[in-house]
């Protein structure tokens, strides 16, 4: 036989026996949570990997034959429905608190996921009793979906497109301190003062509680209507193989980890920069030397849906400006500043790519900010909810720029601190230095994120990796009850002691004035 050919069949053999069947899920109706993993679709699709893929935002993308996409873009239909852009845009700009609003997303997002689970692809997916796979990758932040775990009985990796949450690292055994390493939702960069120190365990007291009584059972109520009577979702969650987190150590804070928690390194859906629409290079093209501001506020927040006293505030501080603005806008504006350009989309990355862009003014949406960075462009933070002011607290920690308050933005302060920024050459310089450092890595998360997929699927899901303190309660964890049963025993000891004092000196007195009474 001709030897070409016997090496092709044992490679094309070898390919066929290495091959998996992958399900993965990325449930938010978010485009930024989407693009993180895409590049890890395509790179396990060309390794020769199967892979089932449920998104809210697909790619169609008919090169690769073997990534079927169940289409879950209507998830952001039943969003709206909900009031989702309201909840994030107008009722934060007019003030309400975003606990209380993060709260509301959080019950929109649980109806999101039944709708999810109920389309008929997904239906059939479920009660196919010859389907199979070898993993499960679902996105970590809700544990709906982790549910398929349990389905079709397959170790699971969770992966998240921002900071994980305290609950997650829990699950994996890490270490978790409420001061040290605030919840990531909260607006704190350690070291924390005596007030935020009060505010992020009172944080962490309440948020528990409404995890554990009210959230999990809601979401596995709804997990169990689509797939029968399934354990508990906080059970199935504490089995979780790996958790895959799209952070930078450089950007965010650095906390010890176990050999199951793999950080990504940030920036991993940054791919090459392409050619800008015609008509966004004419128009940085005539903003000449002086350059262009660039104004998104993401995916999420609506700009269409702020009130009128923050709007009033931004377009009066643009026109106002002696830039050209680009400004990422749903709909359309009236009385529009002359110097101001208004685009529904944009390709961010690659704008941002460009040397005339002077100043990116970002929500701090994670992927924004590191699109920022990667680029090395100087930002204003505007940020809303979620991770957001957490975001900003680093980038002005870092020194990559200033944040402005919604909820107290003037004119006067926000044209302050654009001009502040722009001006300063210490911003860009050191968006210049973390740029280096971020991109400075052993390892892209790409070739992370491979590697440790495969290894879980060849491992049947690394249960040699998973460490004792996942299950091991926040009292046991801080020893508490040690504390306690040492305060007890001191105090015990203490009034024995007392007590045995008292006693000697009673016993004392009597016998001195026994003593006295028969002398006299």
């Amino acid at each position: 036989m001709n030897p070409g050919l016997v090496l092709l069949l044992v490679c094309l053999l070898s390919s066929i026996a290495s091959s998996a069947k992958i399900l993965a899920s990325i449930f938010s109706p978010s485009y930024s949570h989407q693009i993180v993993f895409r590049p890890l679709w395509r790179e396990l699709a060309d390794r020769g990997h199967h892979i089932t893929l449920l998104t809210t935002d697909p790619m169609r993308d008919v090169s690769r034959k073997n990534i079927k996409e169940i289409d879950l873009s209507g998830s952001y239909e039943v969003m709206e429905s909900f009031g989702n852009s309201d909840i994030l845009s107008k009722k934060r700009s007019e003030g309400t608190p975003k606990v209380i609003l993060e709260m509301e997303i959080l019950d929109v997002l649980a109806k999101v996921a039944d709708w999810q689970l109920g389309v008929p692809e997904v239906r059939n997916l479920i009660r196919n009793r010859s389907e199979y796979f070898d993993v499960l990758i679902v996105e970590a932040l809700n544990p709906i979906h982790m549910a398929f775990a349990e389905r079709f009985n397959v170790p699971f990796i969770g992966v998240s497109p921002q900071e994980a949450p305290i609950r997650i690292y829990t699950v994996l055994g890490n270490y978790v301190h409420p001061v040290i390493f605030p919840e990531p939702y909260l607006p704190f960069s350690p070291p924390l003062n005596l007030k935020q120190r009060l505010a992020s365990v009172a944080f962490n007291t309440i948020t528990w509680y409404y995890q554990y009584h009210w959230r999990y059972p809601q979401e596995t109520a709804i997990a169990r209507k689509h797939f029968g009577n399934i354990r508990e979702l906080q059970q199935i969650e504490r089995e979780m193989s790996f958790l895959f987190i799209n952070v930078n150590p450089t950007l965010q804070q650095t906390r010890p980890v176990g050999m199951n928690t793999i950080y990504l390194g940030g920036g991993m859906h940054i791919g090459e920069v392409k050619p800008l629409p015609e008509e966004l290079q004419d128009y940085l093209d005539s903003s000449g030397n002086q350059g262009v501001i660039y104004f998104s506020l993401g995916s999420n927040v609506k700009s269409s849906r702020l009130t009128g006293n923050l709007l009033d505030v931004i377009v009066s501080t643009f026109s106002a400006l002696p830039y050209k603005i680009l400004w990422k806008f749903e709909s359309s504006l009236q009385d529009l500043p002359k110097n101001v350009k208004i685009i529904k989309w944009a390709p961010q990355r690659d704008l941002l790519a460009d040397s005339r862009i002077k100043l990116f003014i970002t929500q701090c949406g994670l992927q924004s900010l590191e699109e920022g960075i990667f680029n090395e462009v100087p930002m204003v933070g505007m940020p809303f909810m979620w991770d957001q002011p957490g975001n900003a607290k680093t980038l002005e920690k870092k020194g990559l720029g200033l944040t402005v308050d919604i909820m107290n933005l003037t004119k006067d302060s926000f044209t302050k601190t654009i001009m502040e920024v722009i001006s300063n050459p210490i911003y860009k310089k050191n968006v210049v230095e973390l740029s280096k450092l971020m991109k400075d890595v052993e390892k892209t998360g790409l070739e992370r994120a491979v590697w440790w997929t495969e290894y879980c699927i060849r491992t049947k899901g690394a249960k040699h990796f998973r460490s004792g303190v996942g299950g091991v309660p926040s009292y046991q964890m801080y020893l508490l009850d040690v504390m306690l049963i040492v305060v007890i025993a001191c105090i015990i000891t203490t009034l024995i002691l007392v007590m045995s004092v008292v006693l000697c000196y009673r016993i004392c007195f009597r016998r001195g004035r026994s003593l006295k009474l028969k002398r006299s």
